[in-house]
């Protein structure tokens, strides 16, 4: 995967000089990989959630947390990840936060349902900061490249998450320790960053001299911001509704668990052209409200789709259209975070806190639609439900897509490493 990417930037999207400098390569390499482990410890409990749910003898309700736990943590820390990067630095911050990621992997297979979901929260902390961070990196390191660099750490995930989705049943099949084995062969891609990033420790960016802090309660003041944030809350809620329920939607319809944990897989990876594609797209645009629109329509006739009973193509169908959505909404709401600010602070805030709003709002949908399905015993309403959130993602990125900038007031710089 990676050399694939570096012969991507060999050919052409960034000048020889850009691609031949040694800090260059090596920033680039540690996103990628950072990136790698942003989704591929949670997405392959959704191929495993019947396992999970009969081992630790599970309600659909409670297994909706599986997915919840994450984001609720995500939601916490998000905003004040900037603020610890700016205090201590950005290499260290992501070091440490691979390294809290590398422990929640472990406890999570450690033993029963206690340690699995202590271990769930733990990955959701380690994650969080390099959510938030990754914008900001690109923002300030590479200011001419953000869509191209976005394009490249989003389908970076996109491509581990698939990953992750279509081996772990195999590999809890062909391991003595189940799917606890197959949940812990991340913690591999975790220690590969943690080496790399230690390499990064000392990195920093952007002087506070130039770049001050920013006011988080200036943001709430401002539409900019609110509409990035729903836009980034919905796409995530519609995400990880699939993580959480894909395979147990398909196999409601008649769908093998094998079969349903590749479509899973399928899911995951046919968004990765839109991943990569879709920021160079948006970043030569004036504005993106045609692109999101476009989008939303077709992550809704994805959804609809599954409303068609005894349909394999259907199905099929409807799990390359929303797969392909989501690729294409994670990486525009990625670069809207770039292109409605004009400094890596401002983009490290706005991140910050549409992250933390938006997964708080996507917290709530894995188990809302097990809640959905506990009652009705059929996945009709869940799949209504999240119809209409595509509503919503169509309104919100309309008004995100809007050709401006937002203006935050300034807080004093820190006195403690004041650079990020």
């Amino acid at each position: 995967m990676c050399t694939s990417i570096k012969i991507i930037l060999m050919r052409g999207c960034f000048p020889m000089s850009f691609v031949f400098k040694n800090k260059d390569k090596l920033l680039i390499a540690g996103i990628i990989l950072l990136a790698c482990n942003l989704r591929s410890p949670i997405t392959g409990v959704g191929s495993l959630i019947s396992y999970i749910m009969n081992d630790l003898h599970l309600s659909g309700s409670i297994s909706g947390l599986i997915t919840t736990v994450p984001l609720i943590a995500f939601a916490v820390v998000s905003p004040f990840a900037g603020k610890l990067a700016i205090r201590f630095g950005i290499g260290k911050t992501l070091t440490v936060s691979l390294l809290i990621l590398a422990a929640g992997i472990a406890l999570r297979s450690a033993g029963g349902t206690p340690a699995f979901f202590c271990g769930t929260a733990v990955i959701g902390i380690g994650i969080a900061f390099g959510n938030v961070l990754l914008p900001s990196i690109v923002k300030s390191a590479f200011p001419s490249k953000v869509g191209v660099l976005t394009g490249v750490y989003t389908t970076s995930i996109a491509l581990s998450a698939g990953l992750s989705s279509g081996v772990s049943i195999p590999i809890a099949s062909g391991n003595p320790f189940g799917w606890r084995g197959a949940l812990a062969v991340w913690l591999i891609l975790a220690i590969a960053a943690i080496l790399l990033w230690l390499h990064l420790w000392g990195y920093r960016v952007v002087s506070s001299s130039t770049q001050a802090p920013v006011r988080f309660s200036s943001m709430f003041k401002s539409p900019i911001a609110w509409n990035v944030a729903i836009y980034m809350g919905v796409q995530s809620l519609l995400f990880y509704s699939f993580v959480a329920w894909l395979p147990a939607i398909l196999q409601s319809k008649g769908v093998s668990p094998d079969t349903a944990g590749y479509f899973a897989s399928v899911y995951q990876w046919i968004g990765i052209p839109a991943s990569f594609a879709i920021p160079m797209l948006a970043g030569r645009m004036k504005g993106q409200r045609l692109l999101a629109g476009v989008i939303s329509g077709i992550y809704a006739a994805g959804l609809f789709l599954f409303l068609l009973e005894d349909s394999y193509f259907a199905l099929l169908l409807g799990v390359l259209l929303c797969g392909f959505c989501t690729g294409a909404c994670l990486s525009l709401s990625m670069c809207l975070m770039g292109l409605r600010t004009s400094s890596a602070a401002q983009t490290a805030a706005l991140s910050g806190v549409s992250q933390s709003f938006g997964y708080a709002l996507a917290a709530v949908s894995p188990a809302i639609l097990g809640a959905l399905y506990d009652r009705t015993a059929s996945w009709t309403m869940p799949i209504i439900f999240l119809l209409a959130m595509t509503v919503v993602l169509f309104l919100s990125g309309i008004f995100a897509g809007r050709q401006r900038t937002i203006s935050f007031a300034a807080e004093p710089a820190p006195s403690v490493n004041p650079e990020i």
